[in-house]
C-alpha cells in the first residue's frame, strides 16, 4: 500500500495501525519528507467481497459447530433430526 503526505505529496509511511473492529483501522502515518514532516491519521476500512472465499460453506460450518458448547451442538441436532424429510 502506497501512503502519500497530503500536504506535500511526498512518500509517506505507516508508523503503527489501532484495530478498531474487523474491518476497520486507524493508521498513523508520518512523512518521509524531511522539510514536511506531516503526522497523520488514515482510515482503512473493508468495503466489499470481490471474490467468495475458498472456503468450502462446509468447513465453515463444521468450525461453528467445533466452537458451540456441546449442550449448544445437542440441541441443534436434536432440532435438526425433528425436521421432516
Amino acid at each position: 500500500m502506497r501512503i502519500t503526505c497530503r500536504d506535500c505529496g511526498g512518500k509517506a509511511r505507516i508508523e503503527s495501525r489501532e484495530n478498531m473492529n474487523r474491518e476497520y483501522a486507524k493508521l498513523y502515518c508520518q512523512c518521509l519528507n524531511l522539510h514536511c514532516g506531516h503526522t497523520f491519521v488514515m482510515s482503512l476500512t473493508y468495503s466489499h467481497p470481490l471474490r467468495p472465499s475458498a472456503q468450502s460453506v462446509d468447513q465453515l460450518i463444521f468450525d461453528r459447530l467445533r466452537a458451540m458448547p456441546i449442550a449448544q451442538q445437542r440441541q441443534l441436532f436434536d432440532q435438526l433430526s425433528s425436521l421432516p424429510v
